[in-house]
């Protein structure tokens, strides 16, 4: 229900026919124009999805490739709804959930975090005897690691006075995962997910 209230008219004096017509036609052209501009602005909004920039292109499968290693890990970036998520696969293990990047000091790279990877070992902190200094410490469930423009690099365990263990069926100390070149990503692939 709509109510249309009219003036300019002389007070006390009816409109004529002709004139509640042309305010009329006034009204029903403004709303209209007014419906489509709210219809075309609502579209772009649900639709209207770009790759956040970055200084480098990020999307793409990245591999585990060493030599005579025995660690079998692989990892695909991809942007969906402009967030950025991963897919990895280890022998043992797969994982998919959003990532989070951080641009380093130097600006020539990324500090990239992996959500909702459960470590598979963590004491923390060691005192001189090799003894946790803190009981037990519940397990990191983010792998942080640096990315540059063919890689990413993460530190798979610590040391005698920081113990951890990231991925136990990767036995390397810092796992490299280099950018493949020959399989590109598919996003329809990862959009039913």
């Amino acid at each position: 229900m709509a109510f249309i209230f009219i003036t300019g008219f002389e007070r006390g004096r009816m409109p004529k026919r002709e004139e509640i017509e042309s305010v009329q036609e006034n009204f029903d052209t403004i709303k209209k124009t007014d419906t489509k501009a709210i219809s075309e602005d609502t579209n772009n909004v649900e639709t209207n999805y770009e790759t956040p920039k970055t200084i480098f292109s990020i999307e793409g499968n990245y591999e585990f490739k060493k030599g005579n290693s025995t660690c079998k890990m692989n990892v695909t970036l991809y942007y969906q709804k402009n967030q950025l998520k991963y897919k990895l696969k280890t022998d043992s293990h797969e994982f998919s959930d959003h990532a989070k990047i951080e641009l380093n000091e130097k600006k020539d790279g990324y500090y990239i975090t992996f959500k909702n990877i459960e470590w598979s070992e963590y004491l923390g902190g060691l005192d001189n005897e090799g003894e946790p200094l803190e009981k037990d410490l519940p397990l990191p469930r983010n792998v942080s690691g640096t990315l540059y423009k063919e890689e990413i690099i993460i530190q798979n365990y610590g040391n005698s006075m920081n113990y951890y263990v990231v991925f136990e069926e990767c036995g390397e100390k810092y796992i490299e995962l280099v950018k493949s070149k020959n399989h590109p990503i598919f996003r329809d692939d990862f959009s039913k997910k």
